[in-house]
């Protein structure tokens, strides 16, 4: 890495020591670095990762710990294994975990992050939450590579389809200074084939084009009128939206807590989270027409509406009435089905 001198009009080589010779450790520093900035790390290697946890533990039935485990936005579970300097036993020790991690189910991340983060992870992603870890990638991180295990990357690659990325990281010193700086650069798949592979790797469902060009095209489908003008009144209005579910999002202090799904002759919400008498509470608004139920074992409510009436109700109750609800967090039993965000015909 070359330092700009503006003045002089020339270039300055950077030192260029070793994480080892500078002092840093895989897990307390690297490990921990990536960990409390990640945006920013995985923006610099061309990635978008949501991070679930450091030293994760793969299964009870062995010691061994992911250094990070995170997911894309289409869903993929990312195992990052991270190795200051070399070592050619680094894509062994992912796909070993990628294999434990396959069997997990989706109580199993859940219970990796807080409420908050729960909620952030859904808005992340582009699929349903229940579509989470249907395919696993691996994601290694270390300064040099050998011939053995980029050779094993491209088989693996190549002949099964197993998505594997190799990054290199480099650390660069000013002595000048004494800042210092870790550039990233892409050692496999090679950069023009990177975009490739991401495309490759995307779940079907999610590569498949929108069934709508616009929401002009999406709201044309509908069959009920009512639910077509105040859909559209929604989106006059800069309502929070997601064309390939034909959705609307309410949120209450940055928290989405009804998605709204346009279908052809209703309109489906799903709660997230509970307040006290909701269900009372929604029937009285709604009647019996709409439906409520408790959904998810008690942690979230789903209803229909139907008039627009109804719909305006609900405008209201989620957009005035409701902003004080004292708000109850739970989680489901394991094996619960979130029925929210379904994608519609």
């Amino acid at each position: 890495m070359l330092k700009v001198d503006r003045e002089h009009r020339t270039f300055a080589r950077l030192d260029a020591p070793t994480l080892a010779n500078a002092r840093i450790l895989e897990r307390t520093d690297l490990q921990e670095c990536i960990y409390n900035s990640s945006s920013e790390f995985f923006a610099e290697i061309g990635e978008r990762v949501f991070v679930l946890g450091r030293e994760v533990i793969p299964s009870q039935t062995v010691p061994d710990r992911i250094d990070l485990l995170g997911i894309d936005a289409e869903g993929t579970t990312v195992i990052v294994e991270l190795k200051r300097g070399s070592n050619k036993l680094q894509m062994l020790q992912a796909v070993s975990y990628a294999g434990m991690v396959s069997r997990w189910g989706v109580d199993d991340f859940r219970r990796l992050v807080s409420a908050d983060d729960w909620e952030a992870l859904t808005d992340f992603l582009d699929v349903d939450i229940d579509e989470i870890n249907r395919n696993q990638r691996l994601l290694l991180v270390a300064e040099g590579y050998d011939y053995a295990l980029l050779a094993g990357a491209e088989w693996l690659s190549e002949r099964y389809g197993v998505d594997i990325r190799c990054s290199a990281v480099t650390l660069a010193t000013d002595s000048a200074t004494g800042a210092e700086y870790l550039a990233c650069s892409s050692i496999f798949p090679p950069p023009a084939l990177a975009e490739q592979d991401a495309a490759r790797s995307r779940s079907p469902r999610s590569a498949r084009p929108l069934k709508w060009a616009d929401w002009d095209e999406a709201l044309a489908r509908l069959e009920n009128e009512e639910l077509r003008e105040f859909a559209r009144e929604e989106l006059g209005s800069g309502r929070e939206s997601r064309l390939r579910r034909r959705s609307l999002h309410y949120r209450i202090d940055g928290k989405r807590r009804w998605s709204m799904s346009c279908r052809r002759r209703f309109a489906y919400v799903w709660q997230r989270g509970r307040f006290k008498d909701d269900e009372e509470f929604w029937r009285d608004r709604l009647g019996e027409s709409a439906s409520v139920r408790s959904v998810k074992s008690g942690a979230a409510l789903s209803f229909n509406l139907n008039t627009a009436s109804e719909l305006n109700a609900f405008r209201e109750a989620v957009t005035q009435g409701l902003k004080d609800a004292e708000w109850r967090e739970s989680i489901g039993a394991p094996g619960d089905e979130v029925d929210d965000e379904i994608e519609v015909d």
